[in-house]
């Protein structure tokens, strides 16, 4: 097969979809499929290389004032067409539903192949960034009719959890839909897979209990909240919270830290490559996550196919990871002290701590990445047959 990607970004510009992209793209290459990647140049200037096999078309990269790491993918309609009909794809996937896609839509009258669309999006992530008060829900409504405009005008729209799907559906998605997880490397991401000591030295981890947030340091994440935790959960549990990630959130969250006497108890590690992400999970004892706008949440999953407890918010797909009692705790949103009591409550009990990790690897093993692969490869074959 010849499949063409769209996607606002590729590594090493890092976040969720940007990994998931490369993923699935190396897995394909090596499946013996040819793969080109249309995507945004962290350099911002264009320029073509090859990944693992992978042919990627760096466009030129706009200034995104959300995220100054993740820049925004431009391209003339035309620009599209010439490496569209340079590649000749049997089938285009789109990763982002935007820039990109517009462009896309509109040769969706000549263009003959199937084209199918993921969406890793919830339209809470921009009103949570535009803080227009009471026209939020307003401009709520027209992100969600742009959006669904958007991917009806597909053949195929995939979604990682079945909740992400059921809210497009009751927002009048019509076109049909499928569900696959992003997916995780349990071969990697496991409770005792090598040693993990030089982590500790190398990170200058506190000794402790720990709790692990990974993720772009961005507004989104409310990392906050699980700052703000920390304020009440008592000094003899002896907890520290260990923030792995970048983004333009760090330096609030360091002042914030410091205003509430918690400077030594929260500790921003900034960046984590990823090869050493696996013997972090599991030098650490539960693992936080406070955001709404998660459609599924990698660093979750890694952290249940680790065999940690996990404690997040009542929102967006979290509780498909999260199952209240039995892996970890959901507390409602935007109240620390909940949060707080849920950690408290695990770090003070080894044997919950077990059972809760115990109970996260048989729900974090059917995200195996392989099954990810196998069904991605699947609907494509099916979409030619």
């Amino acid at each position: 097969m010849r499949i063409l990607m769209l996607s606002h970004g590729y590594p090493p510009t890092i976040s969720g979809v940007t990994l998931v992209v490369q993923k699935l793209s190396r897995a394909m290459v090596r499946r013996g499929h040819t793969v080109r990647v249309i995507t945004a140049s962290e350099r911002r200037t264009p320029y073509r290389t090859i990944d693992q096999g992978v042919e990627l078309i760096r466009i030129r990269g706009g200034r995104n004032p959300f995220w100054s790491e993740g820049p925004f993918p431009w391209v003339s309609r035309r620009e599209l067409d010439d490496l569209i009909t340079d590649f000749q794809p049997e089938i285009i996937h789109t990763h982002e539903n935007v820039f990109l896609s517009t462009q896309l839509l509109r040769m969706r009258q000549r263009l003959k192949m199937p084209l199918v669309s993921s969406c890793y999006f919830l339209p809470r992530y921009v009103t949570h960034y535009i803080r227009l008060g009471p026209v939020r829900q307003a401009l709520q409504q027209l992100i969600w009719t742009y959006i669904i405009r958007n991917l009806n005008s597909y053949d195929h729209v995939i979604f990682s959890t079945h909740s992400q799907e059921q809210d497009y559906l009751q927002h009048g998605l019509k076109v049909p839909t499928t569900v696959i997880s992003n997916g995780v490397d349990t071969s990697r991401y496991m409770p005792a897979n090598g040693h993990t000591d030089t982590i500790e030295r190398r990170y200058q981890l506190p000794a402790g209990k720990r709790i692990l947030f990974v993720g772009r340091l961005m507004p989104d994440k409310r990392i906050d909240l699980l700052v703000k935790a920390m304020n009440y959960i008592p000094a003899e549990v002896n907890a520290h919270l260990l923030v792995v990630g970048r983004g333009s959130e760090k330096q609030a969250l360091q002042e914030l830290a410091n205003s509430s006497g918690l400077q030594d108890r929260v500790h921003l590690l900034g960046f984590i490559p990823e090869q050493d992400l696996p013997a972090l999970y599991r030098r650490v004892d539960v693992f936080a996550i406070a955001s709404i706008c998660e459609v599924q949440s990698i660093p979750t999953l890694q952290a249940l196919v680790s065999g940690l407890p996990v404690v997040g918010v009542n929102a967006a797909a979290l509780p498909e990871l999260i199952r209240d009692g039995v892996n970890g705790r959901l507390v409602p949103p935007d109240n620390p002290q909940l949060v707080a009591e849920a950690l408290t409550s695990i770090l003070t009990d080894a044997d919950l701590r077990s059972r809760f990790g115990q109970a996260s690897l048989d729900i974090g093993r059917a995200h195996a990445e392989q099954y990810t692969i196998q069904a991605y490869e699947a609907f494509y074959q099916g979409l030619l047959t």
